[in-house]
């Protein structure tokens, strides 16, 4: 009967292996890596993760006068909740991957929730709306460690970082 370290030095080797092969036929340019990255996050279904902000939908009053437009596929590794306010106008919310740090404005216990209002993060947000986006973070934050479903889950393993995002597709392409 094969131990568990006895597996390991398999695996192992089957790693280092495959490290060597994968050297000698040639390292992946970082062009080829950001486009095979580029169609993993943009592909997939075309639902969008509603799962994440039950039982908010499409048209909901979310407060302080602000109700969901709408919520899109995930695209460029981001899904993007559309909010609308008769006075403010419009903002747009991406709703990306969180590791480590947080870098929204808010975020759930796995996403970060960032408001693209083109200010780079000098920009004063109105207090209403920042309120508003922490309410609907916590509802996400509910959602997102229960029962979701397979679209939801497919979406979310579609989204990067922010700054992974930043990165693949310039913050001139995020807005």
């Amino acid at each position: 009967m094969q131990t568990r370290r006895d597996l390991l030095k398999v695996m192992g080797t089957t790693v280092a292996g495959a490290s060597l092969v994968g050297g000698a036929t040639g390292i992946a340019t970082s062009s080829v890596r950001a486009s095979v990255l580029r169609s993993f996050t943009s592909g997939g279904t075309a639902d969008a993760p509603w799962c994440l902000m039950e039982p908010i939908q499409k048209g909901s009053c979310v407060g302080k006068g602000w109700s969901v437009s709408d919520l899109s596929p995930v695209q460029n590794g981001a899904s993007v909740l559309s909010l609308s306010h008769v006075v403010h106008g419009r903002a747009s919310v991406h709703i990306c991957a969180r590791r480590g740090l947080n870098s929204g404005l808010a975020h759930s216990h796995l996403l970060d929730m960032v408001l693209m209002d083109g200010g780079n993060g000098d920009k004063r947000t109105q207090e209403n709306l920042g309120r508003v986006i922490l309410g609907i973070a916590k509802r996400i934050s509910t959602n997102e460690l229960g029962s979701v479903d397979e679209v939801t889950i497919d979406a979310m393993s579609k989204m990067l970082t922010h700054d992974e995002r930043m990165a693949l597709y310039g913050p001139e392409n995020l807005i």
